[in-house]
């Protein structure tokens, strides 16, 4: 049976940037450490965040939105049109929370102390090994906006609270920067994202990117060939869609956010037991103060329990919590493992009979075989941004390594640096046989406003 060691993950208490850090990160890892962060928390943490932001490898976003319109609208067959309509709820409706996770990576010199004092001898560890830092970021925007029901149903469902948002929720103010404006601390935090010229990854990250950039970056341009140029010189390190390439390189059985983690996490576990290579992460902010910490391992797989269809294939569903179905993603795993298996055996041996009431180990892509009967979370913390964005990033750090040849000591994230090439700007696109890609036009220049925005932030 296939369950995960209650093994803590020790965090460094050295600096950071110290030559003696010590650094003991985990491939196997129960629970995540978020900062909850609010207006009456903003200033303790926000050097934190800086920091962390400025020393990262690649940084997760993701946002929790108060809407997102008409859906057939949002995945209109015309990529402009697409556009056009998720602008549109771009400026009606507001994000009501910001994930961000740095991911740093930091793989110890072979032959170092620190190698050795993970009994690693030199030449054969194999993972790589990154420090953690997540937030969850409550935000209010200061002007009106609309508010879906449907949108605020499901966030309660998943444990939003609403009262703290209204009452702590960080201000912040749409379009673009307006001098003498008070509470803008949000979109100086975004800039200082767009400073650290970082890669950037997100999952499904059409919506977002075009909402962070309407709500925190500047006014949206009016044209996807225009926006797409502006994103190019925002992001030099590159954008990074975790849906993208579950749907599109890794062919995942299921591309919502929540499969794709635990899957990752689940096989991740597997490498790092066989000696093959994994990651691992150790997490730097278990100290401080306003940790919220999110499961994501530990109770067992109830058999017998019928599986949702629709939350197994699209990650959420329409009943919420009164759906009498299993949504437990383990238990979907499981449940899509085995029809895999069924599927295989049934081409192998068509008359084979028994091949249906079979179960045997699923394989990943990369051709380990992990056991059916995995464990569960008894509270993923699925739906929260900060959550959310560490999901993300640590998926992307696993395609990495499972996907690529990524070097153990890059010289820096840029993708010829990492050999990411065939993953870098490819924005998923809902419906479509083919990304978006972000990659500057000759017939598209970039907005005046984003010009603007890159002088004043001191960027050539």
């Amino acid at each position: 049976m296939f369950s995960f060691q209650r093994k803590m993950v020790l965090n460094p208490t050295a600096d950071v940037d110290g030559p003696d850090a010590m650094f003991e990160p985990s491939a196997e890892f129960m629970r995540v450490p978020v900062v909850d962060v609010h207006k009456g928390n903003l200033a303790a943490h926000l050097e934190e965040m800086k920091k962390a932001i400025s020393s990262a490898s690649f940084i997760a976003l993701d946002c929790e939105l108060s809407g997102l319109g008409d859906r057939k609208k949002l995945n209109s067959p015309s990529i402009d049109d697409r556009y056009k309509n998720t602008g549109l709820v771009a400026r009606t409706r507001s994000i009501i929370s910001l994930g961000i996770s740095t991911f740093t990576l930091h793989n110890p010199a072979p032959g170092s102390s620190e190698n050795s004092a993970q009994g690693s001898p030199e030449g054969t560890e194999k993972s790589w090994n990154y420090r953690v830092n997540s937030f969850n970021i409550m935000v209010l925007c200061a002007e009106d906006y609309i508010v879906e029901p449907g949108s605020l149903r499901f966030l309660v469902e998943h444990g939003f609270e609403f009262e703290k948002q209204y009452s702590l929720g960080v201000p912040y103010t749409r379009g673009n920067d307006r001098e003498g404006e008070e509470d803008q601390t949000l979109r100086e935090l975004f800039s200082h994202i767009v400073k650290s010229r970082k890669a950037v990854v997100l999952h499904n990250g059409l919506i977002d990117l075009v909402f962070i950039y309407h709500n925190l970056y500047a006014a949206l341009p009016d044209k996807l060939g225009t926006f797409i140029s502006d994103l190019s010189e925002m992001f030099p390190g590159g954008i990074y869609d975790t849906k993208y390439i579950a749907e599109f390189v890794s062919r995942a059985q299921a591309s919502f956010l929540e499969f794709v983690f635990r899957k990752e996490q689940v096989v991740n576990v597997s490498k790092y037991r066989a000696g093959r290579p994994h990651v691992k992460v150790g997490f730097e902010n278990t100290e401080m103060k306003d940790v919220d910490w999110r499961h994501c391992g530990e109770e067992k797989v109830s058999s017998g329990e019928t599986v949702c269809f629709s939350y197994a294939h699209h990650g959420h569903c329409p009943l919420g919590n009164s759906c009498v179905n299993s949504h437990d993603i383990d238990h979907i795993i499981k449940n899509r493992g085995e029809e895999k298996m069924k599927k295989q055996k049934k081409r192998k041996n068509p008359e084979d009979e028994n091949a249906e009431n079979t179960i045997e180990p699923v394989s990943d892509a990369a051709g380990d075989a992990i056991e059916t009967q995995i464990t569960s979370p008894p509270n993923s913390g699925g739906h929260r941004a900060g959550y959310d964005a560490f999901m993300t990033g640590f998926a992307f750090s696993t395609f990495l390594v499972h996907q690529t040849q990524i070097p153990r000591n890059p010289g820096d994230f840029c993708p010829v640096s990492i050999r990411s090439e065939q993953l870098v700007n490819r924005i998923y696109l809902t419906c479509k046989d083919f990304p978006m890609l972000v990659q500057k036009s000759a017939f598209s220049k970039c907005s005046s406003e984003h010009a603007d925005k890159m002088k004043r932030l001191g960027i050539q």
